[in-house]
């Protein structure tokens, strides 16, 4: 078998594949924000206590099935625990989709910050406001990187899973962590950082009694690490049959976790040693993702120290994780389709025209990308337990015991509980309090199916993405049938059989 075809190269280079998948625009920008507006170290027990208890146990879910059945999301849950449950595929499948358009979308904007980084552009003083403001909604320039992004993602697909993918995260993921160490030492350095620093990490116990910031720690978890995706079981396709699944999936777990850490010491610290007044930091931590990553740094850029050098790593560091994370899900849409019958290359074509077709309406108008991103995050906690239960049906202590053959570490009953009981009652209280949020917001029309953030948009499109599901279960024996019909050999196709792989492994 070609080495582009089958496996990871190396045990380091999937571990920095799943991270580079793992870590994206969340850590550096969304984790910061929680942070700050969550009792600083109070929130960081809730974030740090979650990545054991929901996303950990996840991800070696996650690396079981697809390493198990060597299939992509839309075909493995029929394969690992029956066609009456094959219906989890698609459901997890088109939830990525739908995060995949927005989100490159989120890759053309860190494209275009850091072009104008390199510019100079922040080294003058300007409204940084009325800059985001012309460029998300007064241009088709949004457009453009988000084809660009959807492209150069293809690109990598194309190349390879070990030489395109796997050398990417080789060379990308240190990359990162040496721009987050510099930026994060730039700004505890600078003239009154401890004051954010102490605010980062010192618990404020009040905050631990609220149910926000637990709810908020585990949804930060479920988001940032990637568990539930599908993601980390498209990647475990490519792992050997005995490659460490506890000891990798820690490894990317902890990985992830220390890029948040960066970030946080790069923009609390920065904030509260530039901010010109204590109300400037509370608009600044409550501006929202975009907002406080593309408005507020911006003009703290301004009366930075070494601004030019400071910029330039900082949105550096934010396009190397957006694009990383769109690869691996740029990966995932492909191998669905090759799986299928579609040779990889056109496969690639296919997914790339896709999503810059599905992406386009949130470049153009950002309460569309809002929703987006509001939908498909509760529809992501649907995909969490999707994976929970199928651990459930596929039985807990056998799935740990088969682990624990291949793994250093040993897992014991939390990790049989968390699957068992945590993630299916933290799924049904997480979703209703989001879903609480869309009302509340929303009093008087909660159930119209075109508002922005309320509660009959959830239940529209995924409505739709359950009535698509079925559609594509229909006809699944029928795809499936005709590419044995069709006898499509190992040399014609550009990935092996998942029987090969199989036998090969």
């Amino acid at each position: 078998m070609k080495d582009n075809q089958v496996v990871w190269g190396s045990r380091i280079g999937f571990i920095l594949a799943a991270m580079g998948m793992a870590v994206g625009t969340g850590n550096i920008w969304r984790f910061p924000r929680m942070v700050a507006e969550h009792g600083g170290g109070s929130f960081l027990i809730g974030w740090a206590i979650f990545l054991f208890l929901w996303s950990l146990p996840l991800i070696m879910v996650e690396v079981f099935i697809g390493r198990k059945t060597r299939m992509g999301t839309m075909g493995s849950f029929g394969e690992f625990i029956g066609q009456k449950f094959a219906w989890f595929g698609p459901i997890i499948t088109i939830v990525l989709a739908g995060i995949t358009f927005y989100y490159s979308v989120v890759v053309g904007w860190t494209f275009k910050y850091f072009i104008l980084a390199l510019q100079g552009t922040f080294t003058e003083k300007i409204d940084s406001a009325a800059q985001w403001e012309n460029f998300t909604g007064h241009s088709a320039e949004p457009v453009f990187y988000h084809f660009i992004a959807a492209v150069l993602c293809g690109v990598v697909v194309f190349i390879g899973v070990t030489k395109g993918i796997e050398r990417m995260s080789k060379l990308f993921l240190p990359l990162l962590f040496l721009l987050l160490i510099f930026t994060a030492f730039r700004s505890v350095t600078l003239p009154g950082a401890m004051e954010g620093i102490s605010y980062m990490f010192t618990p404020q116990w009040e905050y631990l009694g609220k149910a926000s910031t637990w709810l908020q720690a585990l949804s930060q978890s479920a988001w940032s690490v990637g568990a539930g995706w599908g993601l980390y079981a498209t990647y475990a396709i490519y792992t050997k049959k005995r490659d460490d699944i506890a000891q990798n999936s820690l490894t990317a777990g902890l990985g992830n976790n220390s890029v948040e850490l960066l970030a946080g010491l790069t923009i609390i610290p920065a904030i509260f040693a530039l901010a010109p007044s204590q109300e400037y930091i509370s608009q600044a931590t409550s501006s929202g993702n975009t907002g406080l990553t593309f408005i507020y740094m911006v003009e703290l850029l301004n009366v930075m120290p070494q601004t030019y050098i400071f910029g330039i790593a900082f949105f550096g560091a934010l396009a190397f994780a957006a694009f990383t994370s769109l690869v691996a899900m740029v990966e995932l849409i492909t191998r669905n389709l090759s799986d299928y019958g579609i040779r990889r290359n056109k496969a690639i074509v296919l997914t790339v025209a896709l999503i810059f077709i599905g992406g386009i309406p949130s470049a153009l108008n950002m309460k569309v990308f809002n929703n987006q991103d509001w939908v498909w995050g509760v529809g992501l906690l649907l995909s969490c337990f999707l994976y929970s239960y199928a651990a459930i049906k596929y039985g807990v202590e056998k799935m740990r015991d088969q682990i624990n053959e291949v793994s250093f570490i040993k897992l014991n009953k939390w990790w049989v509980y968390s699957i068992k009981y945590f993630i299916p009652a933290f799924f049904v209280i997480v979703t209703g309090w989001w879903l609480y949020q869309g009302v509340t917001w929303y009093p008087d029309t909660w159930w119209k199916p075109f508002e922005e953030f309320n509660v009959g948009t959830i239940v529209l499109q995924l409505g739709i993405a359950f009535l698509l599901a079925f559609m594509l279960l229909r006809f699944n024996n029928q795809l499936r049938s005709s590419v044995k019909e069709e006898g499509l050999s190992d040399q014609e196709s550009a990935l092996p059989s998942n029987t090969d792989i199989k036998e090969e492994l």
